[in-house]
């Protein structure tokens, strides 16, 4: 996530806590599929010069900060949907993608699809007491992680649409 402060690290804690344990998850799948296609769309707005470049020195390229996404996502995926149907988190390794801009976006699209059609079929309250450690948030369930994907999507699709602003 990009640099935030105490107080509104705090706001979204709440507010992803309290959304992943009210929301349905259609609808917890629906507002993380409209973040990630606000990433989507970034990344494919961003013009190619630009790639490569962050807005400032302090950020990341877009295509490094996409990249950063797609593998952290399909980290958490591989979470998300082995706990919230057997209540085991196999904790595998950051996987290491290739920074291809198009091959990124379909691991992405590809990534959330798989997600869904495993969450989709989990009990919405099933093994909600297995929880691992989000460096902002603390412990999160399979749930708040699920949700907390399309939070990251959005964050790093802000980062990438002001990289590419920057240089246009």
């Amino acid at each position: 996530m990009t640099e935030r402060g105490q107080e509104e690290l705090a706001r979204v804690e709440r507010w992803l806590r309290s959304e992943a344990a009210a929301r349905t998850l259609p609808e917890l799948f629906e507002w993380v599929t409209d973040k990630q296609s606000q990433l989507l769309n970034a990344i494919r707005e961003c013009p190619a010069e630009a790639l490569g470049a962050p807005a400032s020195s302090d950020e990341w390229p877009p295509l490094k900060a996409f990249k950063h996404v797609v593998e952290w996502n399909h980290q958490v995926g591989e979470d998300v949907l082995n706990v919230c149907l057997t209540g085991e988190r196999p904790g595998n390794p950051l996987p290491e993608f290739e920074a291809d801009h198009d091959a990124l976006i379909t691991r992405q699209q590809d990534g959330l699809a798989m997600l869904w059609a495993h969450v989709s079929e989990a009990d919405p309250e099933a093994f909600l007491e297995v929880t691992w450690h989000h460096p902002f948030f603390g412990e999160l369930n399979w749930r708040e992680w699920f949700l907390f994907v399309g939070i990251h999507c959005a964050d790093h699709a802000a980062q990438i649409r002001a990289a590419g602003t920057a240089h246009a």
